[in-house]
C-alpha cells in the first residue's frame, strides 16, 4: 500500500478536517492501550499549568514533558503502524 492511499484512509478514519494533532489523539485513543487515561491526565496537568494558581510550576512542567514523552512514543507507533 502506497503512502498516499495510507494517509487518505487514516484521515477517513480519523478526521480530514480535524488538525493533525486532534487526528493523532483519536488514533492514540483507539489502538493504543491506556492511552485514553493518559491523553486525559495530559490535559489535565496542561491546564494546570496554564492556570498558574498556586500550582509549582517546575513539577507540573516536568509532568507535562514526561506525558508528552509517552504520547509522542504511542504517535510514533500510529504512525508505524499505518506507513507514515
Amino acid at each position: 500500500m502506497s503512502h498516499v492511499v495510507n494517509v487518505e484512509k487514516f484521515r477517513e478514519m480519523y478526521g480530514k478536517s480535524l488538525k493533525s494533532r486532534a487526528r493523532y489523539n483519536r488514533a492514540i485513543r483507539a489502538e493504543c492501550a491506556g492511552s485514553a487515561a493518559l491523553l486525559d491526565l495530559l490535559e489535565q496537568v496542561s491546564g494546570m499549568r496554564q492556570s498558574a494558581s498556586g500550582y509549582p510550576m517546575a513539577l507540573l512542567t516536568e509532568i507535562e514533558d514526561g506525558l508528552q514523552c509517552v504520547r509522542d512514543e504511542m504517535v510514533d507507533a500510529v504512525k508505524k503502524r499505518w506507513g507514515l
